[in-house]
């Protein structure tokens, strides 16, 4: 069939999507662990706690999601390709917009220059890694190996 990829360029793959989705799974399961650790302790919360109780929620839903695409990857099922993919475009946007949201941050009163260019430059760079590790993942995901990889039947 022609276009047919080596054995060893899909070996590779395989490898790689394995490794992210045992990473992505175990990842997101540990955090919503963690979440309703945190969440349901005994005690007053003060004002965080109706923050944490307002986005459980969404990060339990995002938690499952992002489970259920390592398990997928792990699968080589074609939808977790898709989903890792615009929760990779997702990942690089909102890393984005802290970047720029940490170059907008005001000083505060007795901050002196340096200080705030030093804080405002390792915000910047930290909020630059998730937009990294996106736009990594949205290369590696749109690879015609990659594809290949998904579509084969199992």
């Amino acid at each position: 069939m022609p276009g047919d990829l080596p054995v060893k360029g899909k070996v590779d793959c395989s490898e790689t999507i394995r490794g992210i989705g045992c990473v992505t799974a175990w990842t997101n399961a540990l955090a919503a662990f963690g979440i309703l650790l945190i969440d349901y302790q005994s005690g007053g919360h003060g004002e965080m706690g109706s923050f944490y109780q307002g986005v459980t929620i969404w990060i339990l839903l995002f938690t499952g999601w992002g489970v259920a695409t390592g398990i997928g990857l792990l699968r080589a099922w074609r939808w977790a390709r898709i989903s890792t993919l615009i929760f990779s475009g997702l990942l690089a946007a909102f890393g984005v917009l802290a970047a720029v949201s940490s170059l907008r941050m005001p000083g505060g009163v007795d901050d002196t220059h340096s200080e705030l260019m030093i804080l405002r430059t390792v915000f910047t760079l930290l909020s630059l890694i998730p937009t990294a590790v996106g736009l990594a993942w949205l290369i590696f995901f749109t690879r015609k190996d990659v594809k290949a990889y998904f579509q084969a039947p199992r």
